[in-house]
């Protein structure tokens, strides 16, 4: 499968950890076809790198209202699918 466009709607990451996030989102969807396995992965995988706690929400309409830790957050689209991820962990 080729590499899919990704579109960062919004964040306020540094580089390298928009786009090691990118990868984990990018291998959670080759792995999964479910938004809630996807964003699990992903989860998963963010506070095993980054440390806890990161939360994950997957799906192609939503809308939020969030509190997270500065430099923690991003939204993107990937494979029409929305994903917000954010670090709230106090």
């Amino acid at each position: 499968m080729s590499e899919d466009k990704i579109e960062v709607k919004e964040t306020d990451m540094e580089d390298l950890q928009k786009d090691s996030v990118i990868g984990i989102v990018r291998e959670a969807q080759r792995l999964y076809n479910i938004d809630k396995d996807v964003a699990a992965f992903i989860k998963e995988e963010l506070d095993k790198k980054f440390g806890a706690t990161w939360h994950v929400i997957c799906g192609k309409c939503f809308g939020s209202r969030v509190s997270y830790e500065m430099g923690h957050f991003i939204l993107l689209k990937s494979n029409k699918v929305n994903v917000m991820i954010y670090k709230c962990g106090y």
